[in-house]
């Protein structure tokens, strides 16, 4: 009910008369003023109107807040709402100066410049508002959140006060936004202090308003209040609890185990269906989004009481189930979260690995690329990554291993944490290589490697320097451990050689592969040696010399002439002999001294061969002859002397034999020898078949 002031400026008789006048044409102002007054009138409403009126300018009364309204009416001057805790809201409020619209910039100052404007009685800790109809403000006004936290800190104190602090918090922040005064240790002191009295309805009162504001108390809170609706039996309060439970986890609130256990434990939880479909007061409407919830946080259940029993298989079971039937890969991903820290706890059986039983499970009967297999692989990458990182090296290898076997292309996943999700592809199969390496299976590396194809980098999958440093190191030390031939292949898979990289300088592999050369001379390995050599070549890494020179004399000596002819072949091509010049269609030979015997008998047979037409067609008794030259290269008159001995034993070498014979010393000083045409003649006619197919092409 409101009796407005409003507009009477003139004296207080006017306004009383025209109030009385008010009444007593308004037959609904005088029953409720029967009815709703707290302190009984007269039997005529009236006629106490009037007898205000009729007390002259001494007339005095007392209003809710005890204030004298007397003949001036200075306290009086605003027309107070009438205003309920449940309608807070004023309709206006009036001044001397006219009419003040309430508006939160300029409610806060209204009420300080007017003490009255809220019920004292009601936000006294000591007494109580006993009218059902307030002329005076129970709820704190718009942009007055000070006071109300300030309100709410104090009657959280008092317990006699408690249904009061939660009205005070509910009806603010109905129509207001948090602000700087809010305070979440307040929020959660109203909380459980509204609990621990059992005033459970006020809580749920007090939750719902938090969340239109996406603010969410701890799971702690929240199992309390589980346990208070179970303790008390308040059967008929689950459905709503159910509901605000599952929108403060949609807000952000991680729930518990124990608090997960309490949704499960509730006896509504087995007949999520009936309250889905219900339609009594006390159920779910059909378009309520919560049992989706219910059998995920089923499900986490379930994983966690797994986890604690150590049944790897059943969790593999219902992440499975998950998987199939939730439609929000976000929250599978939580999930498997949850999952690979389960997986990650220490079992009681050291020698298992609670990743086998569970991806075994998870990927039973599944082809092709499903969610739970993607997200298997994801769980096992975070697994892989965490073994790697803390040398728990036989563990990563067998989570590779179940990998594999799952068939499950995780070197194309990322891990499920922050940290990794920066991985690269080339870094995986590194680290799954490197976790065989060093759990001592060399060959379970290599074929990490070999099944990934070696991969280095890629547009869709680029790698960083520290990627490419960390497989060179590796690939080192795997280079050490494996076999000859493995290690070639290690080496020829070094990053930049297969595919060029702008990050790296190849030839800082020199040295590696010419250590290798080494030790497949020192061990007689000498086709891999040879392949090494070959490999080199076609990369423009630099053979050392000498030990190029020691494997053409070795492949001799072990009769392992097609690989001594190609090799002695392709190092003329890349430049390694240039002091050996035969020319097609050229009777002139020029050798270095320093070549080997090996090296002088190959010479000849390519002189030979690419001379072969001039030397068939030449008649029997020709004078025609082939001439070689030994070129001085070195300044030592005996190296130079045995160079003509290796010449003359070169000669020996090819079958049938040649016929090489000193004849003079040019004007340089170097020796000069003729090639008997007779005996080339002969060499050809048993050997141009391969000859000519080695030489001159």
């Amino acid at each position: 009910m409101l009796i407005s002031t409003a507009g009477y400026l003139g004296c207080p008789q006017t306004i009383l008369k025209d109030i009385n006048t008010q009444v007593q044409q308004d037959p609904l102002t005088q029953r409720a003023l029967r009815e709703e007054w707290s302190e009984p009138l007269a039997a005529d409403s009236v006629g106490t109107v009037n007898l205000f009126l009729l007390s002259g300018t001494h007339w005095v009364h007392f209003d809710a807040n005890n204030n004298h309204v007397k003949e001036s009416f200075e306290r009086i001057q605003p027309a107070k709402t009438i205003t309920s805790q449940q309608n807070p809201i004023p309709a206006r409020i009036t001044t001397k100066n006219g009419v003040w619209n309430s508006n939160q910039a300029n409610m806060a100052e209204l009420r300080r410049q007017q003490t009255n404007v809220y019920c004292r009685q009601y936000f006294s800790e000591s007494l109580s508002c006993g009218y059902k109809m307030c002329w005076f403000l129970h709820i704190p006004v718009d942009g007055d959140e000070k006071f109300c936290i300030e309100t709410v800190i104090r009657f959280t104190k008092n317990p006699m006060c408690l249904q009061k602090a939660g009205a005070v918090f509910t009806g603010y922040y109905e129509n207001n936004h948090p602000g700087v005064y809010f305070s979440m240790p307040v929020l959660l002191s109203l909380l459980w202090a509204l609990l621990k009295a059992g005033m459970v309805s006020e809580v749920f009162s007090v939750l719902s308003v938090c969340l239109t504001h996406k603010i969410v108390p701890g799971h702690e809170f929240l199992l309390g209040l589980f346990n208070c609706v179970r303790e008390k039996g308040l059967l008929s309060l689950v459905p709503e609890l159910m509901q605000l439970t599952f929108k403060m986890a949609n807000a952000g609130l991680l729930l518990s185990l124990d608090c997960l256990d309490s949704v499960k434990n509730t006896p509504e939880f087995q007949q999520t269906n009936s309250h889905v479909s219900g339609t009594g007061p006390n159920k779910v409407s059909p378009s309520a989004p919560f049992p989706e919830y219910l059998n995920l946080a089923h499900s986490i259940v379930e994983i966690e009481l797994c986890t604690k029993q150590e049944d790897w298989r059943r969790m593999g079971e219902v992440f499975r189930s998950i998987c199939q039937s939730s439609q929000r890969p976000n929250q599978v991903e939580r999930i498997s979260g949850r999952i690979t820290i389960a997986l990650l706890s220490e079992s009681k059986d050291k020698l298992s690995l609670p990743f086998a039983a569970f991806a075994e499970t998870a990927c039973k009967n599944e082809e092709g690329e499903s969610l739970n297999r993607s997200f298997c692989g994801r769980i096992g990458i975070s697994l892989m990554l965490r073994y790697y990182k803390t040398h728990q090296w036989a563990k990563g290898r067998r989570v590779v291993e179940v990998l594999s076997c799952s068939k499950v292309n995780y070197t194309t996943l990322q891990g499920l944490f922050g940290n990794e999700n920066g991985t690269s592809r080339c870094y995986l199969v590194t680290v799954a290589a490197e976790l065989f390496l060093q759990s001592g299976s060399v060959e379970g590396a290599l074929n990490t490697l070999r099944e990934n194809k070696w991969f280095v980098s890629s547009a869709s999958w680029p790698c960083e320097s520290s990627d490419l440093e960390s497989r060179i190191r590796v690939l080192q030390r795997l280079a050490e451990k494996s076999s000859h031939r493995d290690s070639l292949e290690v080496l020829s898979n070094l990053p930049g050689l297969k595919e060029p990289n702008n990050l790296l300088d190849i030839s800082m592999y020199t040295p590696l592969f010419n250590t290798h050369l080494q030790m497949c001379l020192e061990r007689h390995t000498l086709p891999v040696a040879s392949d090494t050599v070959d490999f080199m070549f076609s990369k423009n890494l630099a053979v050392d010399q000498a030990m190029l020179h020691m494997l053409l004399n070795k492949l001799g000596k072990q009769n392992l002439w097609l690989r001594a002819r190609d090799l002695f072949r392709h190092s003329l091509r890349v430049g390694y002999y240039p002091g050996v010049c035969a020319p097609p269609g050229s009777m002139f030979l020029v050798v270095p001294c320093r070549l080997g015997e090996l090296e002088l008998a190959l010479t000849l047979e390519m002189f030979i061969t690419v001379n072969a037409n001039s030397l068939l067609h030449l008649p029997e008794n020709s004078t025609s002859h082939l001439s070689i030259t030994l070129k001085r290269t070195q300044s030592c008159e005996s190296e130079y002397l045995s160079a003509s001995n290796r010449l003359a034993s070169a000669a020996c070498i090819p079958n049938p034999k040649l016929d090489v014979l000193y004849t003079t010393v040019n004007s340089a000083q170097e020796q000069v020898y003729t090639l008997d045409i007779s005996s080339a003649r002969a060499w050809l006619r048993q050997n141009h078949l391969w000859a000519n197919e080695v030489w001159t092409h």
